[in-house]
């Protein structure tokens, strides 16, 4: 007996999206192809009758500390080291999406950004060790942005494994990525017409911000 079930689209009203700017320069090209995702979001009809609410954050501007690897949080869910971390923790928790961007430094991310990820310890502890599910948030999403100045084809291999680890710890679907190599000095990717259509096109097509009840 093959029973057929009808799928109900529903369209989030109330949207949050954390962009994470992981380049430690303002207004370079993984932060312009962030930028144009966001101007896509912001213009997609789907939000006319909701709102849109984005925080961007420059990891570069960031008052933290590296993981100390001191096991605690192992123990209680919690870090330890007191500083702007606690506050971003709970942005994180409370967004629907996440779009993380960032230059490609020796094959991976940025230092700035990888500081940052590795201050999510804490989730993988309390996803993997103490089994507690302190997002409640469901079908999340996230997108990886970054450029590279190398024209090698698997540039971006690490850090694609860095975004589905830290994508899988707070329970977010890795989307989709906008990868774009042979992109080096600033400013260079205003020259590629195609990318900045391609991201903003994404972003103001909003198929994500759709919520499949099945």
């Amino acid at each position: 007996m093959h029973m057929n079930y009808q799928k109900n689209i529903e369209i989030v009203k109330d949207f949050k999206i954390v962009a994470i700017s992981g380049s430690p320069r303002r207004d370079g090209n993984t932060d312009t192809l962030l930028g144009r995702f966001l101007e896509g979001v912001s213009s997609c009809g789907m939000l006319d009758q909701g709102t849109l609410k984005v925080e961007k954050i420059f990891t570069n501007n960031l008052k933290i500390s590296s993981c100390r690897e001191c096991g605690s949080c192992s123990k209680t869910g919690e870090c330890i080291i007191k500083d702007e971390m606690q506050t971003l923790y709970d942005k994180i928790i409370d967004c629907d999406f996440i779009a993380v961007a960032s230059p490609i430094f020796f094959t991976t991310v940025s230092g700035y950004l990888k500081v940052f990820i590795d201050r999510f310890q804490r989730f993988w502890a309390l996803k993997y060790e103490l089994k507690k599910k302190v997002i409640v948030k469901t079908n999340r999403k996230g997108i990886l942005i970054s450029t590279a100045g190398s024209k090698s084809k698997d540039i971006f291999d690490c850090t694609k494994k860095i975004m589905r680890a830290f994508f899988d710890v707070l329970y977010v679907e890795y989307l989709c990525d906008f990868l774009f190599n042979g992109t080096d000095y600033k400013g260079e990717i205003l020259k590629n017409q195609k990318a900045l259509n391609e991201i903003y096109d994404f972003g103001n097509e909003g198929s994500f911000l759709k919520r499949v009840n099945l």
